[in-house]
């Protein structure tokens, strides 16, 4: 409802009185750009559930043999 409001006061407005609000949202919306966006780690974690899906381009690098890492001798 304010928001139609908010619209319909802008028809009214003068066009310099326009361009001062539309300078105004960008420079919130450039504001809010430069935040980062802060996940939980749940959300993150939901996010990379396909990458390490089964058969995913990630998984397919995964080394399948059986062998003990640390008897690889050169590894450092």
């Amino acid at each position: 409802m304010i928001k139609n409001q908010i619209l319909e006061a802008i028809k009214q407005m003068p066009n310099v009185e326009r361009i001062e609000i539309i300078e105004f949202a960008l420079q919130l919306i450039r504001e809010d750009m430069e935040k980062p966006e802060k996940l939980s780690l749940r959300e993150a974690a939901e996010i990379m559930v396909p990458y390490y899906a089964e058969g995913s381009n990630l998984t397919e690098f995964v080394d399948v043999g059986h062998e003990d890492f640390y008897e690889y001798q050169d590894y450092a």
